[in-house]
């Protein structure tokens, strides 16, 4: 009975996260820029209101990133002309510094031999090709300098934390390892559609899957976060099936006959 309460809530954040994106897609469909906005601006009060219920406690670390996220999505938001769009997309990098900060502290166990090496070289030359290859694709869209330079230190920033976040995955291969890496795509893949819709060419669909992918990405921070404060010491090594699916020794061993 213990168990089923402390579930509650996450569930009752997890519907109303859903009912929000719902909401907000269809606004979107219909044009109705206000909900979207709206939106955007209450995800963290809600995360925050959430995890402050069941917790009493967070580290200053991450408390940081909720609100500098949150002050990133208010300029967004509150639209002061070219300022603010700036001022929101530096406080997303430095959301995504302070990120790569929390990593920094789990590689200190990592060793970089095998296979590994090999993975997180193909990451990095990947990564590096794709940010490339829209850069050449949007670069005559830059107003300004500022932008430009914003646009590639923005670019860094994600290739760093996708890095970070795969080396300390493929070293440890904890539920941990995989929410962060989680997180970091969906972060990452939306702030390549937002600068595909702003610089390139804008679809609906691809504004949608953008708020999602956001909202994902926080949602995934929350749970980081809250498994962090209550299950520090959990090493247990899982594979994603394991994480997203949960079995047993009983329930591997049932032959299905088709």
């Amino acid at each position: 009975m213990q168990k089923m309460q402390k579930l509650k809530p996450n569930m009752a954040l997890v519907f109303i996260l859903f009912v929000l994106l719902l909401s907000t897609s269809l606004a979107t469909y219909f044009n109705l820029i206000i909900v979207p906005m709206i939106a955007k601006l209450i995800t963290i009060t809600i995360l925050l209101t959430f995890y402050f219920c069941q917790l009493n406690k967070m580290a200053n670390v991450f408390l940081t990133i909720f609100l500098v996220f949150f002050i990133g999505d208010a300029f967004s938001v509150f639209d002061f002309g070219a300022l603010s769009s700036k001022l929101s997309k530096s406080l997303y990098i430095g959301a995504y510094l302070l990120l790569i900060f929390v990593l920094i502290g789990k590689l200190k166990k990592v060793k970089f031999e095998g296979l590994v090496t090999v993975y997180l070289v193909l990451v990095l030359l990947l990564n590096s090709y794709f940010l490339y290859a829209l850069y050449g694709v949007a670069k005559d869209n830059f107003v300004d300098e500022v932008n430009l330079v914003l646009y590639i230190c923005h670019g860094i920033t994600l290739i760093a934390m996708t890095y970070f976040a795969f080396a300390v995955y493929l070293s440890r291969e904890t539920a941990q390892s995989i929410t962060f890496l989680l997180m970091v795509f969906c972060f990452v893949f939306s702030d390549v559609l937002n600068y595909i819709c702003n610089l390139y060419v804008y679809f609906w669909i691809f504004e949608v899957f953008e708020g999602i992918l956001h909202t994902a990405g926080l949602f995934l921070l929350y749970k980081y976060v809250y498994d962090h404060h209550t299950n520090r010491n959990s090493e247990k090594r899982i594979n994603f099936s394991e994480y997203f699916i949960p079995t047993t020794e009983t329930l591997r061993q049932i032959r299905v006959n088709l």
